[in-house]
Formats: C-alpha cells, structure tokens, sequence
C-alpha cells in the first residue's frame, strides 16, 4: 500500500522517516521562520540549560515531526502548521533568565501569549499555528490544544525541556554573544 508521505513522494505504509529527513523537512517547511531577523534575538538567549531558544525551537520542531511520524499521525496532521507553530511556540524575544525587576516572574504561565503577539506580527499564521502556539504551555496554562498540532508541539517541548534542563552539559554554558555583536558578526560575513 502506498501513501503520499510529508515529503511529497510515494513511499510503502510504515517505512519511517530518518532524522536527515526531518531535519530537512523542518528546514524546508520552517524556512521563512528559520530566517527571520528576530530569530536571531533566539540565538542569544539560553532557553534551558545550555541550549539557547532557537536550538530548543529547532528541537522541538523535529520531535513533533518525528512523534507525527511514528504515530502514522500524516492524514491527521498539517505538516507546514506543525512545524512553523513549533518552530515559533517560544517567540516570546527576550531573555527569562535576565533580571527585570520581576516582569517575567510569570514567564510560565504568559510566554505563549508573548510568543502569538510576536509571530502575529511578523507572520502570517493560520489556526492551527495560533492555537499551538498560545496553548502550547497546557496544562500549565488552563486551556488546551484544539489540534492534534497543538498536542504534539505542546508534548515535544516538555520532553525537549526535561532533556535539556536535566542534561549534565547544562553546566557548560558557554557565553553567548550579546545580540548587537551577533548582528555584526553576521553583517560582516
């Protein structure tokens, strides 16, 4: 039995997609997200432990497109929705971890309301990619996903969290560039 698969090509029912072909998915799917100028403020910034925001959005992008795969989840699910509202779930554009006289002591329970305001405005996002994105901190927050997109970016980044945050290398942080010199850096090339 064949099926069209994410990729656009026909391939026999259960053969599983590799992680070259995941990572190439969420690069071609996410690319206008990927490289977007506010992407770079992601790069500057530790999400958990030593993984900076855009490396835990790059992550949680390829779980989700890999939990999608093994469930046989690909007539049920909005591949391009499921990886943008991955890749833009913690669009939220500053640094938690920065003191701020206690303006982001909430984080938890606001960053994804934070992250739909931002995505709102450089994006143009379909439902699924807003109710992923605001819900994605269920059941933290007290309204959950609407899509199974939803489901599976909300479950992506509490597993990506919980390896990231327990990992023994979050004890090797190395310094992250301010965001000025990382724009700099990037002009100069």
């Amino acid at each position: 039995m064949n099926r069209t698969s994410p990729n656009g090509k026909d391939e026999t029912v259960g053969r599983l997609l590799t992680r070259a072909q995941i990572q190439r998915l969420v690069a071609k799917h996410g690319r206008e997200v990927i490289e977007h100028q506010h992407m770079q403020i992601e790069r500057c910034c530790y999400q958990h432990g030593n993984v900076t925001t855009f490396e835990h959005s790059i992550r949680v992008a390829c779980l989700a497109v890999w939990l999608a795969d093994r469930a046989h989840l690909w007539y049920h699910v909005n591949l391009r929705s499921l990886i943008r509202a991955a890749l833009l779930h913690d669009y939220f554009l500053y640094d938690w971890h920065d003191w701020d006289n206690g303006q982001h002591r909430w984080h938890g329970f606001t960053h994804g309301h934070a992250a739909l305001m931002n995505a709102l405005k450089d994006f143009d996002l379909n439902d699924i990619e807003r109710n992923s994105i605001e819900n994605h901190m269920f059941p933290m927050t007290p309204v959950p996903p609407a899509y199974i997109e939803g489901y599976l970016v909300t479950l992506s980044d509490k597993l990506s969290a919980t390896a990231e945050t327990f990992s023994f290398d979050r004890f090797n942080k190395p310094h992250l560039p301010s965001l000025e010199a990382h724009i700099k850096h990037r002009v100069a090339r």
